[in-house]
């Protein structure tokens, strides 16, 4: 007998013996991840699990680590984590590779778009990457997508939401999220809903928008100035800000109250939004929320003030108990480790790079191969029907097979309760009832 053969024996007997142990589903513990969540680069986690001594199939996670958006890499980071054990050690790695793990590379694009490219390129020159993940945000996606062209790998942009990203005339490019024009309708007929609860009406209302004069805020703030003019109502306030230089936001504050805004709709990052809350409280102003997305729903707002949090509303296309994950049983059993390892909950940019990480293996699967480009051309394929991962987003999701745009993709509006975001609008999204902000007691 050849020794070929004997350890051809060999390997598959283990393999059968670890998919069993994966299989179980028994009460044992999660195991602990390897990585470190704060390392500013490299690798998320160490491939483990099942099929470790064979060779990785690469992921790149492209996220900010560093800058004034890095609790958006953080989160990134944690995702990547949490999609390495459940691969790797749930699900036994890739079985049609014969149980090849995933190895995911955390790379730091930093918060500058105007500095990514660089990493990005040379990311991609140093080893070769099934699939990259990210960036969430739009301004750094954008510089991506001639990048990834060039190289032929498929590009799965996370939690961005500028709807340019697919416009481009890229073909390795997919954007799962909802995009910021189908954030607008939905914060609108919230407010529609709110107002009702309320007792107001919504057509005396004065609204403000507060914006970070960048791609994602620009272009939520253009969305939300025309539905606004088309529904007649009143935007009294209307101005947008430099994340790098916005120190001070008690004029901003000021402004807002100067012109008897009663409900704003910021699109904020963590640093921004913190000073603009700070400064509502010391002013004592409190208007309704209903935020763009983004820090409006991460972890971070109620590091920075407190249970201040509990009544804020925002839209974000994602929520980590709306109806299509608590419907997915593997997404759960994802949830409870992260929980369990980080001691918070998914948010919006770690939800989002979950999905897109579990996608592209859902993608890796069905044909059985690592190479780019056939993942690209699967990846056109993968709709809410056949594909658990997909279904996870709300509507009813599938790529479109010119722009790589998610067509269904929908977004959700949440409340902080209880320190937390949860799903409350639309209905059959939700997981919770919307409360009022004053009472934080169901409406009559």
């Amino acid at each position: 007998m050849s020794k070929k053969f004997v350890s051809r024996i060999a390997l598959l007997l283990v393999l059968v013996m670890l998919l069993a142990a994966c299989g179980t589903g028994g009460g044992t513990a999660p195991a602990a991840p390897s990585g470190d969540a704060a390392a500013p680069s490299g690798d998320g986690a160490a491939a483990g699990g099942a099929g470790s001594d064979l060779d990785p199939v690469h992921f790149m996670a492209f996220a900010m680590v560093t800058g004034p958006n890095a609790e958006s890499g953080r989160q990134v980071q944690m995702a990547a984590q949490t999609a390495e054990w459940y691969i790797n050690d749930v699900l036994g790695g890739f079985p049609s590779l014969g149980g090849r793990p995933v190895q995911i590379t955390v790379i730091d694009s930093t918060s500058d778009a105007a500095q990514a490219s660089l990493p990005f390129e040379q990311a991609l020159d140093a080893r070769d990457y099934s699939v990259v993940i990210g960036n969430a945000n739009s301004s750094i996606a954008l510089v991506q997508l001639p990048i990834a062209e060039r190289f032929e790998i498929p590009m799965i942009t996370s939690a961005a939401a500028n709807a340019a990203i697919s416009q481009q005339g890229a073909s390795f490019v997919f954007q799962p999220a909802a995009v910021a024009a189908t954030f607008i309708p939905l914060q609108l007929s919230f407010l529609d809903y709110f107002a009702e609860n309320l007792g107001r009406d919504v057509a005396d209302m004065r609204i403000g928008l507060v914006y970070a004069n960048d791609a994602w805020g620009t272009d939520n703030a253009n969305n939300t100035r025309i539905q606004l003019e088309e529904r007649g109502l009143n935007l009294a306030f209307d101005s947008s800000y430099e994340v790098a230089t916005f120190t001070d936001a008690t004029p901003l504050v000021t402004a807002l109250m100067n012109a008897e805004v009663d409900v704003i709709f910021p699109s904020s990052y963590p640093s921004d939004l913190s000073l603009i809350f700070t400064a509502m409280g010391a002013l004592n102003y409190h208007p309704l929320i209903i935020g763009g997305g983004a820090a409006m729903t991460w972890p971070s707002l109620y590091v920075d003030i407190g249970e201040a949090v509990n009544g804020l509303t925002s839209v974000d296309s994602w929520g980590w108990d709306q109806a299509g994950a608590r419907n997915n049983p593997g997404w759960m059993q994802m949830n409870a480790w992260y929980e369990e390892q980080f001691g918070e909950f998914i948010p919006g940019q770690g939800g989002p790079t979950l999905i897109s990480i579990m996608m592209a293996y859902a993608a890796i699967e069905r044909i059985g191969s690592d190479d780019p480009v056939a993942i690209r051309d699967e990846l056109r394929g993968l709709t809410a029907a056949d594909c658990e991962w997909a279904a996870i987003i709300n509507g009813s999701a599938h790529f479109d097979a010119v722009t790589g745009q998610n067509v269904g993709a929908l977004p959700v509006i949440l409340q902080w309760q209880n320190n937390r975001p949860t799903a409350v609008y639309p209905h059959d999204l939700a997981a919770s009832p919307l409360l009022d902000p004053d009472t934080m007691q169901p409406f009559n």
